[in-house]
């Protein structure tokens, strides 16, 4: 060392009566260890908890999405079903108009009054009363064997 420099070393402070609160370092040191475990053990509640809550959330979510999914299923099926139920109105209104029912007499054989049947054969013979009716009907009859089983 230099002449005329003398080292002193820097005085260790012991704890001090008159301080406001500050304590030894050993006395420090023990509950720095115990405020750790405790801040530790806090921070790991909390994140367990928001574990739980995160998980609760998402089963809600989960839940809330399914139910969205049969509420449109729902909705999906009532329009099939509303518009089923339109096309049967048009068809039973269609039904009821005065020609169709007409129509579905003629259909059926019935005429209406000042109305006759008449018919149209192929080979241009009229149909109406005449002699030979039963006549007609044989050969008729002839005519579809000979048609199924070949001529005889």
């Amino acid at each position: 060392m230099p002449r005329g420099i003398r080292a002193e070393p820097f005085p260790r402070s012991s704890c001090v009566p008159h301080d406001s609160g500050v304590r030894g370092r050993a006395v420090h040191r023990r509950d720095r260890r115990g405020q750790r475990a405790g801040r530790s053990l806090a921070a790991l509640a909390l994140s367990l908890a928001g574990l739980v809550l995160a998980a609760a959330f998402v089963g809600i979510t989960v839940q809330a999405n399914a139910i969205a999914r049969e509420i449109a299923g729902y909705h999906a099926d009532i329009a099939a079903a509303q518009a089923e139920q339109a096309a049967r109105i048009a068809h039973i209104a269609e039904q009821q108009m005065p020609d169709y029912v007409r129509e579905k007499a003629r259909d059926y054989g019935y005429i209406g009054a000042n109305e006759s049947l008449i018919a149209v054969e192929k080979n241009g013979q009229a149909s109406g009363p005449s002699s030979d009716a039963g006549v007609s009907s044989v050969s008729r009859i002839a005519q579809w064997f000979a048609f199924f089983f070949g001529s005889r």
